[in-house]
């Protein structure tokens, strides 16, 4: 099977991605560690050797300044995380006897006030965003703008939390992706919302989709791709948390997709990085 159709940076530069959506503190028995997923994923596809671009917004209080003093260690421009009077996001995560999280998120806070950044958006090789900070109309407002005047490929984490997302949101987001990655949870949840069989390719061919990437935990992964459906298995760990596992994958199959690498490469790489993450406690 070929690699996912994904344009890369072409010799001489390194891949320009951006993930758009929430920074936040995942909040642990044991302390707070800095997350979310569109950070998650630019970290990890930063240290992988790609040149991510992170869009969100952090509070003008401590956790804020915290926020930007971690992400400047990572190696990560900060130019487009913006600071606002709202606070830092923050998520409360308890963990089940699997390590599975169950998670409590903060409203009303920075990430849901993106605002529109001053970002040249003409030679990205990929935009990421998942569905959390659209739950604030300012940061959907934002997205759907960006989103308006890109010509790249476009990556969805359907990324489903408490009720923070509707049908509408979730029409308008799987219909602007080329590639959408969910979980065998979230799956049955977008059938029923849209009448549709709980299968991948049911997925993409209800929202013309390229590819669509379902994760199986344990199990590894499952890719529809151009007709075809394959998976790839999950790589043995010692799991401490599965927080983050998720974007990590993300990380690993998009940097190899666009690098070139056949499909089933990037699937075993993405695999490889989850569980790298879930052997750890934190996402990155």
């Amino acid at each position: 099977m070929t690699a996912v159709p994904l344009e890369n940076g072409g010799p001489g530069r390194p891949l320009r991605i951006v993930s758009f959506g929430e920074v936040l503190f995942d909040i642990f028995d044991d302390g707070a560690r800095l997350g979310g997923a569109p950070l998650n994923l630019a970290v990890h596809l930063h240290r992988l050797g790609a040149e991510p671009l992170l869009v969100s917004a952090v509070g003008q209080d401590t956790l804020g300044d915290v926020a930007i003093q971690e992400i400047v260690r990572e190696g990560l421009p900060v130019d487009h995380v913006a600071r606002v009077p709202q606070p830092t996001g923050s998520v409360t995560v308890s963990l089940n006897e699997a390590k599975v999280p169950a998670y409590r998120f903060l409203r009303d806070c920075a990430y849901d006030y993106i605002p529109v950044p001053k970002l040249d958006l003409s030679e990205l090789d990929l935009f990421c965003f998942g569905t959390l900070a659209q739950h604030g109309e300012a940061s959907r407002s934002t997205l759907r703008r960006l989103l308006s005047g890109i010509r790249c490929r476009v990556f969805c984490d359907v990324n489903l939390r408490q009720d923070f997302y509707s049908k509408e949101i979730l029409e308008h987001s799987l219909a602007a992706a080329d590639v959408v990655k969910l979980n065998d949870d979230e799956l049955p949840v977008i059938a029923s919302m849209f009448g549709i069989e709980p299968e991948s390719g049911a997925v993409a061919k209800r929202f013309g989709l390229n590819t669509v990437i379902l994760t199986l935990g344990p199990e590894g992964c499952e890719i529809w791709h151009d007709e075809e459906k394959f998976t790839s298995p999950a790589y043995p760990a010692e799991v401490v948390s599965t927080v983050g596992a998720g974007d990590a994958f993300s990380a690993g199959f998009l940097f190899h997709c666009l690098s070139g690498h056949r499909i089933e490469i990037a699937a075993a790489e993405g695999n490889r990085l989850a569980a790298e993450v879930a052997a750890i406690p934190g996402a990155f």
